[in-house]
């Protein structure tokens, strides 16, 4: 019995194991940088401000 639920332990930790994969890339990470945040956000108050 001990045998067994080693077996199924081992079967469960390794499907675990397995299916945690990161499937992105290196390159397909986008990378932000602070001065790009400071532009999106000044871009958005400029065009809330050409609305007014």
């Amino acid at each position: 019995m001990k045998i067994i639920l080693l077996l199924i332990t081992v079967l469960v930790s390794s499907l675990a194991v397995t299916s945690c994969t990161n499937d992105e890339g290196d390159n397909d990470l986008d990378y932000l940088a602070p001065n790009d945040e400071e532009e999106v956000l000044l871009m958005g108050t400029q065009a809330d401000e050409n609305k007014d």
